[in-house]
């Protein structure tokens, strides 16, 4: 009698072999789950699982985090996932978005395995970026226990970072790069640290160049220093540091993407030549589609960009790129259907927020939330590759804060948020198709202006709505439209060029939603060193309805 699909291993695996080969990657693995169910110490099936994982592991180094997600889902929800795949589906969780998904498989992984340093390691590193860091760094120094490796030190690092300990930070990320000069993201984190200190930008990449003196052909960390210079108002010399990376290595994808996006600030059909260059290298990146049809943008050539926005569109509908890009080339072309994507009256809605429990009225609550958050400002300059300029960005984490004015802002945006997704209702455009009537927040953060500070113009192309709520203001405001929400005007120059279309006055205590794919920045403002512009802002996405 032969044995059911279903319950023999063999046949399971074949099945899943089969599957794998036409490209059905989440029923593959599917199939490989209830293998693993019934036989978990089976070699075969462990072999199997290994090289799903592995793929899962490219996938992920490719920025292809959704398709992981998927294909690794079924096989970690089985008592006997291992500590591998677990590992590589809670960073895949991270790549999303899903920070408290992945942090409960972290803690799955370790209670497993108790003693497994690595589990430990990466938990302690997701309970960093979760918000929860003075518990990552209790979790860290009870593996280190004296040992303060490489490892360890990055990872305090990062839990000393979010606690505002700069001091110590910087201390853990320079023993970083002292032990591996190759370690690009310690580089970068402590680079941006002291730029945000200091405001230096030769003191803030004073290790890096150290490096690059001796590894010419460090392309990562060639690239970490021109994020620098750009964020320092220095594309040309950004640029120039990108071109001596290409002279060692003329063909590299990511210096050449690099050099594409840096020189559409201020040399069009310089960028259209680097990602020319790119598209021929690796015509199917997404990366290279993109830096092509801005690139084209930037040189006229707008029905070239309409046909890459579409074709990028169409493989995902949710790219916020593609959507900037398709806005910006129907409007160069004249196409009225541009008003469909770039819906300022119906798809941006601005009112003020809600008062939070324990607060009398509004100006009460504003005085001490703007009291709370000044007490937290305390860098210099903004985050590295940020959109902001002149003033300071700190991330926050209003479940962990310790004040309890930030602790009630996500009650005091709840219903402005409901009412948005409410009113823009359900329809087939970009923003209303995915309208499932819940969301979750993906990401907050406050920023502080200092005069002639402003928003260089950008998009959110992770996001589906985003956000600014005004808490304190200059008196420039009430001038001439100085430090307005400014909406429809590309982060770099067109031809034709693309003006901005439509203004929001920022008024204490006031929420701006909008679709995160629009092109919004700020228009600078003029003051006394005093004065300040504090706001919180976040990005939403919707929550699937089959989501629990």
């Amino acid at each position: 009698m032969n044995s059911s699909p279903l319950t023999d291993p063999p046949e399971i695996l074949q099945k899943a072999a089969d599957l794998l080969q036409a490209g059905q990657h989440p029923e593959a693995a599917a199939a490989l789950r209830r293998a693993l169910d019934l036989a978990p110490a089976s070699p075969a099936v462990r072999r199997a699982v290994a090289r799903l994982s592995t793929l899962a592991r490219t996938w992920l180094t490719l920025g292809q985090a959704r398709l992981a997600l998927d294909t690794l889902a079924p096989l970690a929800e089985s008592a006997h996932a291992d500590g591998t795949l677990l590992m590589l589906y809670g960073y895949a969780l991270m790549a999303v978005g899903r920070k408290d998904d992945a942090e409960a498989v972290l803690r799955r992984w370790l209670a497993k395995d108790p003693g497994n340093r690595d589990a430990t390691l990466r938990l302690a590193a997701v309970l960093s970026d979760n918000g929860k860091a003075s518990e990552a760094e209790t979790v860290i120094r009870s593996v280190a226990r004296g040992r303060e490796d490489a490892d360890v030190a990055f990872v305090l690092g990062r839990a000393l970072l979010e606690q505002a300990r700069f001091d110590e930070a910087e201390t853990q990320f320079r023993k970083v790069v002292q032990a591996r000069p190759e370690h690009q993201i310690a580089h970068g984190n402590l680079m941006e640290l002291v730029w945000m200190r200091t405001g230096d930008v030769h003191e803030a990449s004073r290790e890096i160049d150290k490096v690059l003196q001796v590894h010419a052909d460090s392309q990562g960390l060639r690239i970490t220093k021109a994020r620098l210079l750009t964020s320092a108002r220095l594309p040309r010399e950004a640029l120039a540091a990108i071109d001596t990376g290409l002279q060692l290595a003329p063909s590299a994808p990511t210096l050449l993407a690099a050099a594409a996006t840096i020189a559409l600030d201020f040399d069009g059909a310089r960028a259209l030549d680097y990602a020319k260059r790119l598209h021929a290298i690796a015509p199917h990146d997404r990366i290279a589609q993109v830096a092509v049809g801005n690139a084209s943008l930037a040189t006229g050539h707008a029905r070239e960009a309409l046909v890459i926005a579409e074709r990028l569109h169409d493989s995902d509908p949710t790219d916020g790129r593609a959507l900037a890009m398709k806005a910006d080339a129907l409007r160069m072309l004249g196409d009225s259907r541009y008003r469909e994507l770039l819906d300022y009256q119906h798809l941006v809605r601005a009112e003020a927020i809600d008062v939070p429990p324990g607060w009398t009225d509004l100006d009460a609550y504003l005085a001490e939330l703007v009291t709370d958050l000044g007490r937290a400002h305390i860098l210099r300059a903004h985050p590295v590759g940020n959109s902001l300029r002149e003033g300071s960005q700190i991330q926050l984490a209003p479940q962990n804060s310790s004040f309890a004015s930030i602790r009630a802002f996500p009650q005091a945006i709840d219903g402005p948020i409901r009412r948005y997704i409410q009113a823009i209702g359900d329809g087939n455009d970009p923003m209303r198709k995915r309208n499932t009537g819940r969301y979750r927040i993906s990401g907050i953060w406050s920023v502080r202006l200092r005069p002639t500070g402003f928003h260089v113009n950008h998009y959110h192309p992770e996001g589906w709505i985003s956000s600014a709520c005004y808490l304190h203001l200059p008196h420039a405001v009430e001038r001439g439209g100085e430090g307005w929400l400014k909406f429809g005007e590309p982060a770099f120059p067109t031809h034709p060029a693309l003006n901005p279309e439509y203004f929001v006055r920022p008024r204490p205590g006031l929420l701006a939603l909008f679709p995160s794919y629009m092109w919004h920045g700020t228009v600078p403002f003029a003051g006394t060193p005093e004065d300040r512009r504090l706001t919180i802002a976040f990005d939403v996405v919707p929550v699937p309805l089959n989501d629990h």
